[in-house]
C-alpha cells in the first residue's frame, strides 16, 4: 500500500508543476541581445550625459568663473568620468539646463546660474 501511495503522490505532485512550466518558456526569458541592447542603450544615455557635462565645463565663461573660485576645471573634467546613475543624470540636466542660459546670449549670468554652476564643479570635484 505505502508504493501505491508514493506513486499516487508523485502522480499529483507532477500534475501540480505542470500547470507552472509554461510560465518559465523561452518567451518570457530575456535573451543575450536583449540583454546587450539594454546594456548598450544606459551605456549610450550615460555617455550623452557625460558629453553634456563636459561641453559645459570647457565653456569660457565656466573657466574663467571656475579660475577665480580656485577651481581646476581639468580635474573636474576628468571626474565626469566616475560620475554614474542618478548622480549623472541629476548634473547632466543641470549642465544642459547652464549651457542653455550660457548659450542664450545674455551678457549677465544671473546669481541662480552662478550657484548652479558651482554646484556642478562641486559635486564633480567631490565625486573623485
Amino acid at each position: 500500500m505505502t508504493h501505491k501511495f508514493s506513486a499516487v503522490t508523485y502522480v499529483l505532485v507532477g500534475m501540480l508543476l505542470l500547470p507552472g512550466l509554461p510560465a518559465y518558456s523561452a518567451d518570457s526569458v530575456a535573451s543575450q541581445a536583449d540583454l546587450d541592447n539594454a546594456i548598450a542603450k544606459t551605456l549610450d544615455q550615460e555617455e550623452a550625459a557625460r558629453t553634456t557635462i563636459t561641453t559645459l565645463l570647457r565653456r569660457d565663461q565656466v573657466r574663467s568663473m571656475a579660475k577665480g573660485y580656485g577651481f581646476d576645471v581639468r580635474r573636474a573634467e576628468a571626474a565626469v568620468s566616475t560620475l554614474q546613475g542618478d548622480e549623472l543624470q541629476r548634473l547632466s540636466l543641470l549642465a544642459a539646463n547652464a549651457d542653455a542660459q550660457l548659450a542664450g546670449g545674455s551678457p549677465t549670468i544671473t546669481i541662480s546660474l552662478v550657484s548652479l554652476l558651482l554646484i556642478v564643479i562641486i559635486v564633480i570635484l567631490l565625486a573623485n
